[in-house]
């Protein structure tokens, strides 16, 4: 991940922009809990309590407090897929930890609901930092030292960079961030060693991507 200029808030067009991924992909981390959408609201009646298990097995809900809820709040993981994949959602609940919930009783004018839309919606500054350190941990599981780590790391991947600010420089910047990673696929391979796979050259390359990406020219007919 490229360093990060400490916003509060990313909307979500920005923070895949940051991660360099797309909006499907997005949604696609939202849904596996890998990364929380968050959601501003201007004042929300919300009960906050905390899930029993009773004998019988049933889960009840057990209410400790109610309160107004300003600002930033976090979406749960179907909400935040829906709004990304519909651009409009309307949630009766907040994201929680897990065996508590947080459940609206007052949305205003929606009565018990808000209507979360897409334009609204993004990633925390914490929430970024959180996923880097997730990818993080995978890269070093994978042996893969990502720029400024340490660590071991089966690619030379100082190279790569040159590589591809190489391509950049004098080639212009590929149509596309598959266009990219295509092109650094052969030229690993030119190199007569281990080639690393797609998903690994995205995130290594991500930062690379998010940089100049917004330069890219479609290929023409």
């Amino acid at each position: 991940m490229t360093a990060l200029a400490k916003k509060v808030f990313y909307p979500a067009d920005e923070a895949c922009a940051r991660l360099g991924i797309t909006m499907v992909e997005l949604a696609v981390l939202v849904s596996e809990e890998k990364i929380t959408l968050s959601t501003a609201v201007p004042g929300l009646v919300v009960e906050e309590g905390r899930y029993e298990t009773a004998p019988d097995g049933a889960r009840n809900a057990v209410a400790e407090s109610t309160l107004r809820v300003r600002g930033l709040v976090p979406l749960r993981p179907d909400d935040g897929w829906y709004v990304l994949r519909s651009g409009s959602q309307m949630i009766f609940s907040l994201g929680a930890e897990p065996g508590r919930y947080r459940r609206i009783v007052s949305g205003g004018d929606d009565e018990r609901g808000y209507t979360v839309i897409r334009e609204e919606v993004g990633v925390t500054h914490a929430e970024l930092l959180r996923y880097d350190a997730l990818l993080q941990s995978l890269d070093d599981e994978q042996g893969v030292a990502r720029p400024g780590r340490g660590g071991p790391s089966a690619y030379d991947w100082r190279a790569a960079d040159l590589e591809a600010f190489r391509r950049i420089y004098f080639e212009g910047v590929p149509e596309s961030q598959g266009a990219l990673i295509r092109h650094m696929t052969a030229w690993f391979s030119s190199r007569g060693g281990k080639v690393p796979n797609e998903s690994t050259l995205k995130r290594q390359l991500r930062h690379i991507w998010a940089q100049f990406g917004s330069e890219a020219k479609p290929n023409g007919p």
